[in-house]
């Protein structure tokens, strides 16, 4: 247990049997379907993740279930992108004219003499700079935060309800640690992820797995995300309604 979390149950649930393991395969295959769709495959598989979630928020038992009801996934999954566009949309703002001044300075400096582009190059970094200042600090809540109102509209089965600030910021009030934990649980199973793709990238055999292996993480990572978030809600909501 970490926090009250039963890491070897999140961990292993995609796994536990035959039938989980083929519910995961399908998953991997959403998620290649990603490399020639946009978009819709990805909020498909938030869809999905909100289905195992529901089951953590009704206090059931953890597991994969069949890809039924693919109507009601998109749905899903495009309230919730919908939630996150919207709190992220500061840092969309910040961050868009910065990408798009960094495409375009190279073609602005190759018409210029050498001391202006020089200068130009300054500029830029200077920018950069200030807007790093910015994104991070609010990019840190944000990642937080966003995956507790998420949650919210969720348990409450409502797009609008990610703008009862006060509701779901009393839950993330009465689990901190645990949401916290969440989120450092998502964290470290990232960097392994991530340890695991430079490894077989490493190799020329190897790296052909990755194509396999490639969707199959975002799938499972996705579960773990909802998963975890879902514990730290539920947990959240038990302490909010226990008696003083």
């Amino acid at each position: 247990m970490f926090f009250g979390f039963d890491l070897k149950e999140i961990f292993m649930f995609p796994f536990r049997d035959e039938e989980a393991r083929k519910y995961l395969l399908i998953g991997g295959l959403v998620s290649i379907a990603a490399f020639f769709i946009p978009v819709v495959p990805y909020l498909i598989l938030m869809g999905y993740s909100v289905q195992i979630a529901r089951q953590v928020l009704r206090g059931e038992f953890l597991r994969m279930v069949p890809w039924e009801d693919w109507g009601g996934m998109l749905k899903d999954g495009a309230k919730l992108f919908g939630v996150r566009l919207i709190y992220t949309l500061p840092i969309l703002i910040l961050a868009i004219p910065l990408v798009l001044f960094g495409i375009a300075m190279p073609f602005v400096a190759e018409g210029m003499n050498s001391g202006d582009a020089e200068a130009l190059i300054a500029v830029y970094s200077i920018v950069m700079l200030a807007g790093m200042c910015i994104i991070v600090p609010l990019s840190l809540p944000l990642a937080l935060l966003v995956p507790v109102a998420e949650m919210h509209v969720v348990d409450k089965d409502e797009f609008s309800a990610s703008f009862r600030i006060k509701d779901w910021w009393q839950v993330f009030r009465a689990n901190i640690g645990g949401f916290i934990a969440a989120f450092g649980i998502y964290y470290a199973i990232s960097m392994v992820l991530a340890i695991v793709i430079q490894i077989l990238a490493a190799t020329v055999i190897l790296a052909c797995l990755l194509l396999i292996i490639l969707p199959a993480m975002t799938v499972y990572l996705t579960l773990i995300t909802y998963v975890t978030i879902a514990i730290a809600y539920r947990d959240g909501k038990a302490k909010l309604n226990q008696p003083a």
